[in-house]
Order: C-alpha cells, then structure tokens, then sequence
C-alpha cells in the first residue's frame, strides 16, 4: 500500500517509534537512524515489537560524518521522523526552514513534548511529565486523594497515530502541490485526543458543562464485578442499560435472597457464581462483556490469534516469540512481518533521489482540501477518525438515522465523534433511500462505519454492496473483534476492551483491584487506527492504486497495547514495569510527590547521573523522598531539581480543564475551537491535533444536529426540490 514511500526515523521514544512501526507494517521502507552502540532498549520486548519491518543504520549525528551519511539518506526520503525539539533541530541542520530549502518535497514530523511554538516545546517529552503539566493527571480515578498517575501511555499511543495520520496527509496534499512541509504533533495533543471526549465546554442546551473534580478518592465500578474464586468481569451495554434481574442465573441468585436493587445488592450476586457461568449469560443475551485480564494475558486469547493479532517472529536477540500485531487488515498486499533488525542491518542500502514532484493545483487551502467522506458510524470507535479527517479540512457527511446517532445523548462523546462533519438524516431501512446511498457512495472518496457486519449488509453497506455503487473507493470498518473469528458479529464498547487488555488492573496500582478507566482510551485509539488506514488507503487512490478495503478493531488495538511486553519461547511474558500501589509512579525516580500546601511535582530521572541528582536534592534514602518533597514548596523543589539536572514538572490536576480553556496560549495555537451549534450554543473543544506549519488547520463545522445539512446535501447530489419534498414527506430523509 505504502511500498513507494521511504522514511527515516529518529528517535528512541514509544511515540516516535509506533508510528514508524505502522508506516512501516503498511508497506513503507523505514530505516531506523541509531545512535553508537545502537537503541540502549535493544533485547528488550518493546524494541522487538516497535521495530519489526524496519532496517537499521547506526550513525552519529554529533560527527561530520553521521550527519552527511544523514544528508544522503534523506535526499532520497519522502519523509523524516523524528523527535527532536526546536532547538535541537535548528542544532542538528534539520529544522524546518533548513529542510524545505535543501529538501522541498520532504514531509517532516516531529514529535515533541508540547505542541510546536508552545512555551514548553523545549520540555521534556517524558510521557509522566507531559501528562503531568497538560493536566491529564485528574482525569482518571484513583484509590486516593490528589492526582493519579496513568499506567497507560495514552499520549505516546495517541501521538503516534497522530504522527502516522498527519505524515499521510501531508503526502496527499504533497500530490497536488509537489511540496513538502512539516506534519508536527506532541504527546500533550494526544492527550488531547484522549481527553476530547470529557473537556469541553458550551454556552446553552442539554449537554451540561462538567462540575470540578472532587479533591478526593474516586474509585468507579461502572458495572465491574468480582465473581466466585476471585475473577473480574467487566460489562458495559449503553444502548440498552440492561436488566440484571433478567438473566437466568440471576434469578437463582435472587432466590437465594439476594437484593440487587442497590449497588452493594449486585456486588455480592455476582460472587455467588463463578466466571464462566456469568460470561456464559450475558454473552447469550447479546451483553458486552470480557474477563478482566492482567497485561498480557490476552495474547493468548483465541480471537487475537484468530485474527492474526499476534504474531509468530523468530527474533535474534528474544528467539521464537508471539508478539502483539498491528490491527490492520486488507486487501492490499503487505509485507509479511520481520524480525527488529540487528545493528546495522539493511542500513548499507542506499535510496536514488526521486525526480522533483510536480504539482499541478498549487498548494491546498487545507491539508485534505478536496478530499470527500461519507461516514456511516455511530458512538466513538471509529466516527472520530473521519472527525479527524474533517479537521484536516475534508468535506465528511454524517449520515444518521432520523432520530439521530444514539451516542448523542453522551454530548461531549458526540462532540468529540462529529466535529467538522455535515449530517444528513436518512432511513437506511426503506428500500426508497437507496438511490440517495448510490448517490452518496458514487459521490465519496472513503467511506467509513462501524456497524455489526450482519446489520451492514442488509442496508447495503458490505463491501461488496459499496463497491457495486464506487469501485475504487476507499473503505474502512471497525468492529469490536474482528472478522475472521467466532465472535465477528459481537457487540464491544472501550471499558471491555480495557478489561480484556489489562489496563483497569494497570491503571488501579500493583495489588489494588481493577478500575474502569474513565478515559475512552481503546474507543479513541481504535478511532486513530481507524484513521491511519483511511489516510494510508486514501494516498494509494490517489497516488495511482487503488482505494483498498481496510479494516481494525477493539480488540486488534487493545493486542497492539501489549507492546510493552510479548510471549517469549518459554511461553512466559516478557517483564515490563508496573504502577506502585498508591498510584504515584513506577520507581522513586518516575513518579509524583505531594509538595506543602498540597501542591504536586513530577519528575523522570532515567540516567544515572540524573538519579545522583534526585538523591543530591532529596536525600540518599529512597524510603524518605516523599517525606523530603512533602516539606518543600513545589516551586523550590522545581528550581531545586531542575539546578541539579533533573527533568521535572509541576502537576496540573485542580480544575485542569478550565486551566486549558483559560489558556491564551493555546487559544493563539490553535489548540482549542470555538465553534457555534444549534443546540449547545457556543463549544469550545480540544482542538488542532497537528501543526502543518503552512497549511493552516480550520474549524468549520461544529457537531451538527440531526440532519442538519439534509438539503443542502440532497441538492449538491443532484435532487430537485420536489424530489427532497417527496423523500422528507415519506419520512425517508429528516
């Protein structure tokens, strides 16, 4: 799919590194730039699973001589990836104005910290402390008072979809102009991914803005239950909000005199039977719901395996190894995976520069200026990927049933899932709207949704049903387990996916019980892995392929979070580190530390000599680093740490969310929207994900009402007035 493009990738960070990963798994030829003596994480399970399909070259960049070696190279590439700050770039010869006079047509992505031009850009990219000045630190519940510290590498995860989507779109607006141009990103704008779907705020209607945290402990079950022998299970059925009193095994318990009209009711029926017998009930009435595993248990799981969510790689440090895969499936023809190279290996092939490319239209007003999507997806996993691509300036249609996606009444999740999109209303189910989807398909680019497979088909929206109307078009859909196993038609939501991937045992703190994460993290991530694939199909199309059928999963991201560890030839999981039990961090050099006046401070001292640092500040003993912490101001103990080298931050987690919206900053970079809607009056929402240096990012569209755009978009498809009239009087568009 990608097989034409070449990257050169710089850098040792997750983020940095799961994007090339992708980019890489969709067909592209990434070499991985190393520094002497190579990436310090080599024989460890996350270099072996970050690094397949890649090629190695081990350089220098502090000599003349790595850096000329560097030059040839990326006068052959079509894209750089790195994650060098501002400062550094300008340093190293490779920051944006340097390149675009040396090399017009490359993109360049850099990942950083903070967004690009932010104060902060030249802050440590450390994902504890990036999270820990965003904010991002209160947003999930925790066993204690104060801020929580996130297992989850939500920013890195986010950041490198991001990175991967944005490098795409930069390529497609590269074939209309022939230039080049930057693609930035930063963990603190995957963060604001993340937290899109629970900060923002409106002026009127329904959607009420959020009351402030609560300077307490916050454990939510959110219908989490421990069952007989001491398992978990997580359930979660929006839709319905399903009757507990209605299962059959329920009835038993209820016989036995067990209340379950309050919480603590359910709490103690579920332990009165054992796992299996629970799943066995909610799955026969069609209720999501999985186990909740420790990380990496699901790598085994038979539908990861059936979908080809891992795989078998014979890696020369680890050995025979089952590794978590990247979700994507196609028709595209992709590499077979291959093993995380050796130092050095494949560097010593060199790229022929390209001829200059040639551009016919001049630059886009937009990155995806022209670009046309129709997206048929409801909730979270998977509509706000064409979100995403409205952002970037594509015209994307919302179509929705008459009474509307049945998210909207979770308004900041409707928020988050429909921004920059048009919404037509129309009844799939009367045979009279099919020649409105003809139009509809024949009109589109991409086409994206994330209906049950069965469902799909019958309103005309298999892949075979879409392709009889547009055969070239690019597709994309996301189910909760994939297609290829027994449960392709299952239903799936964000919290049961968390549960089976281990994070709500991660997030809780080593020997705490497991915690719903608040955060919609495998909702959002499947949404961006979502996006990749459009992005990937759509620079195919038109880069003389074809549009491809892609699909991802739930499931399928939920395995590629695993990427930490992996099944080594012994059947054991690889080691990875773990969240302490009071959800402070994961050493006495990576975490937070409550300061006087109950102020918090973060910081990440990995090297040595930065650990020296800490001690000189905070003692010799490690047992008493928060007592140390405890009985200085944050303010002193920043200025303290930050003179002894040690990269530190202050934590932001009291009304977080207002302290973003307040921001003049982010308002002058555009990292929030202001947008007008009919119902809510003003929104305000996280918003640019990306800097396209150039090519500014435009907020048009705020979520729309339910068909709020039906005639203006039954015009442009070629329908008369009386022909619109007809439709809306039989109730087939509203």
């Amino acid at each position: 799919m990608l097989s034409e493009l070449r990257i050169v990738e710089i850098g040792e960070g997750q983020a940095v590194q799961v994007a090339g990963l992708m980019l890489a798994s969709l067909g592209a030829d990434v070499l991985k730039i190393e520094r002497p003596g190579g990436d310090p994480a080599r024989g460890q399970a996350r270099f072996a699973n970050w690094n397949r399909n890649k090629r190695s070259l081990e350089l220098d960049l502090a000599s003349e001589e790595g850096l000329a070696a560097l030059h040839a190279r990326l006068a052959g590439a079509d894209v750089l990836l790195h994650q060098f700050t501002p400062s550094r770039a300008k340093a190293l010869g490779l920051d944006d104005a340097a390149l675009a006079v040396k090399y017009p047509r490359l993109v360049v992505s850099g990942i950083t910290g903070s967004p690009a031009g932010h104060p902060d850009v030249e802050r440590s990219d450390d994902e504890l402390l990036v999270a820990a000045r965003f904010g991002a630190l209160y947003e999930n519940d925790g066993y204690r008072p104060g801020p929580i510290v996130w297992r989850f590498n939500a920013g890195s995860w986010s950041a490198a979809h991001l990175a991967a989507a944005g490098i795409l779109a930069r390529l497609v607006a590269r074939l209309q102009s022939g230039k080049g141009g930057p693609a930035h990103t930063s963990l603190f704008q995957g963060h604001m991914v993340m937290l899109a779907l629970i900060w923002a705020r409106n002026s009127k209607g329904p959607m009420p803005n959020n009351p402030p945290h609560p300077l307490a402990a916050r454990p939510v079950g959110q219908q989490l239950y421990q069952c007989e022998g001491g398992d978990w299970l997580q359930i979660m059925d929006p839709a319905r909000q399903f009757d507990y009193a209605s299962m059959p095994t329920m009835w038993e318990v209820l016989a036995e005199g067990v209340e379950i009209d309050s919480e603590e009711g359910k709490i103690e029926a579920f332990k009165r039977r054992p796992l299996e017998r629970w799943l066995a009930d909610l799955r026969a009435a069609d209720i999501a719901v999985e186990p909740a595993y420790p990380l990496g248990g699901m790598l085994s799981h038979p539908e990861v395996r059936a979908n080809g969510y891992v795989t078998e790689i014979d890696d020369p440090v680890l050995g025979p190894t089952i590794q978590p895969n990247v979700p994507f499936h196609t028709n595209a023809d992709l590499p077979a995976p291959r093993p995380a190279p050796r130092l050095g290996e494949g560097g010593d092939a060199d790229w022929t520069p390209p001829p200059a490319a040639v551009g016919n239209n001049g630059q886009p007003a937009e990155v995806l200026s022209g670009v046309r999507v129709v997206d048929f997806g409801m909730f979270l996993a998977g509509p706000m990927g064409p979100s995403m691509m409205g952002d970037m300036g594509a015209d994307v249609i919302k179509v929705e049933a008459l009474t509307g996606d049945r998210i909207r009444f979770m308004h900041r999740y409707y928020q988050a899932a429909s921004r920059s999109k048009r919404s037509i209303a129309l009844d799939l189910t009367k045979p009279e709207a099919q020649p409105i989807l003809a139009r509809l398909l024949k009109w589109a680019e991409a086409v994206h949704h994330n209906m049950r497979f069965k469902g799909a088909a019958k309103l005309g929206l298999s892949d075979e049903g879409i392709r009889q109307h547009n055969p070239d078009v690019a597709f994309n859909y996301v189910s909760a387990y994939g297609q290829k196993g027994e449960r392709g038609n299952w239903p799936g939501y964000d919290s049961i996916f968390n549960a089976i991937a281990g994070w709500e045992f991660e997030n809780a703190g080593e020997g705490n019980k497991p915690m719903f994460n608040r955060p919609g993290t495998m909702d959002v991530s499947s949404a961006q892995s979502a996006l990749v694939e459009l992005m990937a199909s759509l620079y195919a199309k038109r880069s003389g392929q074809r549009g491809y059928t892609t699909q991802t999963s739930l499931l399928g991201i939920s395995a590629m979070t695993q990427g930490e560890t992996l099944i080594l030839p012994d059947g054991t999981l690889a080691e990875t580190y773990h969240l302490d039990r009071d959800q402070t961090g994961f050493s006495p050099y990576h975490r937070i530390f409550e300061c006087q006046n109950g102020q918090w401070i973060a910081i990440a001292a990995h090297s040595e000599a930065r650990r020296a640092g800490v001690r000189a500040v905070l003692g010799d003993d490690e047992a008493g680093f928060a007592a140390a912490a405890a009985a200085r101001g944050a303010d002193d103990l920043i200025a303290a740490l930050e003179s002894a080298g040690v990269p530190c931050d202050h934590v932001t987690f009291e009304a977080a969310e207002d302290q973003f919206f307040a921001s003049k900053v982010n308002r002058e970079l555009g990292l929030i929207s202001v947008l007008e809607q009919p119902l809510y009056g003003t929104v305000e929402q996280p918003g640019a994900f990306w800097n396209f240096g150039d090519i500014p990012v435009v907020f048009k569209h705020a979520a729309p009402a339910i068909g709020q755009h039906t005639d203006e978009i039954m015009r442009e498809l070629g329908f008369s007035e009386a022909e619109i009239a007809d439709y809306r009087e039989k109730r087939v568009i509203g």
